[in-house]
C-alpha cells in the first residue's frame, strides 16, 4: 500500500510539473499544500516559501488584501475561486494570472480542499489594450480631421470676411490695423489647423524625399500649442541638409511623440524644450544620416526607468496608454535608424534620433514661385461649388469686386443644372471636394461630361495629395487649400482664365 502510494504520488508530481500551467494544492484549513514546478520557476522561490500562506507575498501590495479576502470567502462558501491579479516574477516584473480554483471533495463527499492553476495573461491583455487604444485613435483621428475640415471652413469665412472689410474701410481708418490682425491670426489658426488634420489622419503614404528641417519648420505652430504653457520651445535647425526616404505622416509623428514625451517630463515647471536638427552619419559603410535630437530640462529619469521607457504601455505618468515612445521606436526602426536617450535624475533628457538619407539626391534650394497672372481685368465667370454657405457668399462677394462673374451652387445637383444650362459661358469651376449627395469625384465626371474643356480648381481643406487620391487619379486644372486669401484666389482664377491648356500641376 505505500508503495502503490508512493507511485500514485510520483506519477501526479510528474503530471502536474509537466502541465503548460501553474499548478496549487491547499487543504481545508485554507493553507497551500504544493505547488508545481511552473509555480516555483515563475516566483523564483522554494516549495518551503510557497506552502501554508507564503505563496501570497508574491501577490502585489496594491492587489494582497482583495486576493486574501476573495480566497478566504472561496473557503466559507465552497465556491468556484477565479481572481485577476498581479503577482511578482523572479526577475521582479509584476505580471498579471488567472488564478482559477475549484473545490475538491473526497470519495466520501468530505472537503477536502482545492485545486487550482494560475495563467499569465499579461501578453493577453496588452493586445487587447493595444487594440483597443488603436481604435480609439483612430476614431479620434477621424474626429480631429473632420472637424478641422470644417473649423477651415469657418476660417476661410473669417479671412474673407476680414479681406472684405478692409477694401470697404476709409484710408487711414483707425479699425484698419484691428481687421488685418483678424485675417492674419485666422490665416495662422488656418495654418495649424491644417497640421492637426495632417497629423490626425495618419495616411499611409508611400515614401517620399524629405528635408527633416523643413518638416520640423512646418510643425511648429502644432508643437507650440501641444506643450506645457510653461515650457518654452526651441529650435536650431540645420539649413541645406540631405533628403532622406521616408513617410512624412510618421516622421511628423515621431517629432510630435518626443516633443510631448519632453513636455511632460518638465511635469509643469517652467522649462525648456529644444529640438535641432543635423547632418550625422549611422557609421561603418551605411552612408549619411540626418540627426533629430530633442532635449528637455525635466526631472530626468532613473536608470531603471530609462531602459523600460521604451516597452509598450510603460508609463510613469498619471495619464497615457505609454505607447508613444514604443511607436516612435517602432517608426524609426521601420525606417533604417536608431534612437538612443541619455538622462539622469535632475539632468533632463536626451533623445536622438538618426535617420539614413536618401541616396544620390541633395536638398532643395527655398524659392518662392509666383504665378505668371493675366493683366486682364476682366475674370471670366466662375461657378463656385461651395455647401458652406457662410464662406460661398463672402468668397463670391469678394470675386465680384474683382470683376468675376460668381455663379453660386450649393452642391452637387445644382452645379449639373447650371452647367447644362451655361447661361454666362462658365470657364472656370471652382469645386469644394466634400460635398452634400453625389460625391466631388462623381461631380467632376459629370462636368467634364457636359463641358470637356471647362477647367476645375479643388479647394480643400486637406492636402492636394489628399484630396486628388479622392479622386481615383482624375486630372483637374488646379488646386487651392483652406482657408486661402482673396488674393490667392483671384490669380488662380485669372491664370486659369489665361490659360490655353489644361495643366494638372496648376495650383495656388
Amino acid at each position: 500500500a505505500e508503495a502503490a502510494l508512493a507511485e500514485s504520488e510520483e506519477r501526479f508530481r510528474n503530471l502536474a510539473d509537466s502541465a503548460p500551467v501553474a499548478i496549487w494544492l491547499s487543504g481545508p484549513d485554507n493553507r497551500c499544500s504544493f505547488v508545481n514546478k511552473r509555480w516555483l520557476d515563475f516566483t523564483g522561490r522554494t516549495l518551503d516559501q510557497e506552502l501554508g500562506q507564503g505563496w501570497i507575498e508574491n501577490v502585489h501590495p496594491d492587489d494582497r488584501e482583495r486576493v486574501a479576502t476573495a480566497y478566504r470567502r472561496s473557503f466559507e462558501v465552497l465556491s468556484e475561486c477565479r481572481i485577476e491579479y498581479r503577482a511578482r516574477r523572479a526577475d521582479g516584473e509584476y505580471r498579471c494570472l488567472l488564478d482559477h480554483g475549484v473545490a475538491r471533495f473526497s470519495a466520501d463527499g468530505e472537503f477536502a480542499g482545492y485545486v487550482g492553476s494560475c495563467v499569465d495573461i499579461t501578453d493577453l491583455k496588452r493586445n487587447f489594450e493595444q487594440h483597443l487604444a488603436t481604435q480609439k485613435l483612430e476614431s479620434l483621428g477621424v474626429l480631429a480631421a473632420g472637424v478641422a475640415h470644417d473649423f477651415n471652413n469657418l476660417l476661410g469665412a473669417i479671412v474673407a470676411r476680414a479681406e472684405s472689410a478692409t477694401s470697404e474701410l476709409a484710408p487711414g481708418s483707425p479699425a484698419t490695423y484691428d481687421v488685418e490682425q483678424v485675417r492674419v491670426i485666422a490665416l495662422r489658426a488656418g495654418e495649424i489647423v491644417a497640421q492637426l488634420i495632417t497629423f490626425a489622419r495618419q495616411e499611409n503614404a508611400p515614401p517620399a524625399a524629405l528635408d527633416l528641417s523643413s518638416v520640423v519648420a512646418e510643425m511648429l505652430d502644432l508643437l507650440r500649442v501641444s506643450i506645457a504653457k510653461a515650457a518654452v520651445l526651441e529650435t536650431e535647425l540645420a539649413s541645406g541638409l540631405p533628403l532622406m526616404q521616408a513617410n512624412a505622416d510618421e516622421i511628423r509623428q515621431v517629432v510630435m511623440n518626443l516633443v510631448v514625451n519632453a513636455s511632460e517630463a518638465l511635469e509643469g515647471e517652467p522649462g525648456t524644450i529644444t529640438v535641432s536638427t543635423a547632418p550625422a552619419s549611422l557609421g561603418g559603410d551605411s552612408g549619411g544620416a540626418v540627426r533629430l535630437e530633442v532635449r528637455d530640462t525635466g526631472s530626468g529619469m532613473t536608470e531603471e526607468v530609462k531602459n523600460r521607457i521604451f516597452d509598450p504601455f510603460f508609463t510613469t505618468r498619471f495619464v497615457g496608454r505609454g505607447l508613444g515612445l514604443a511607436s516612435t521606436q517602432g517608426i524609426v526602426r521601420r525606417h533604417g535608424g536608431s534612437i538612443e536617450v541619455e538622462s539622469a535624475p535632475g539632468k533632463g533628457s536626451r533623445f536622438t534620433v538618426l535617420l539614413p538619407c536618401a541616396a544620390g539626391q541633395a536638398a532643395p534650394v527655398p524659392h518662392a514661385a509666383e504665378l505668371d497672372v493675366p493683366s486682364a481685368e476682366t475674370g471670366g465667370t466662375v461657378l463656385f461649388v461651395e455647401d458652406e454657405e457662410s464662406l460661398r457668399s463672402v468668397i463670391a462677394k469678394c470675386l465680384r469686386r474683382k470683376n468675376f462673374q460668381v455663379i453660386e451652387a450649393a452642391d452637387g445637383a445644382a452645379a449639373i443644372e447650371i452647367l447644362k444650362s451655361d447661361p454666362g459661358g462658365i470657364g472656370v469651376v471652382l469645386l469644394d471636394v466634400t460635398l452634400p449627395g453625389i460625391s466631388g469625384a462623381e461631380l467632376l465626371d459629370e462636368l467634364r461630361w457636359i463641358r470637356p474643356e471647362v477647367k476645375v480648381i479643388l479647394s480643400t481643406a486637406y492636402s492636394r495629395e489628399t484630396a486628388m487620391r479622392g479622386f481615383g487619379g482624375r486630372d483637374v486644372w488646379g488646386f487651392i487649400r483652406k482657408p486661402y486669401r482673396t488674393d490667392d484666389l483671384v490669380n488662380l482664377l485669372r491664370h486659369a482664365a489665361g490659360a490655353s491648356n489644361p495643366s494638372g500641376d496648376s495650383s495656388g
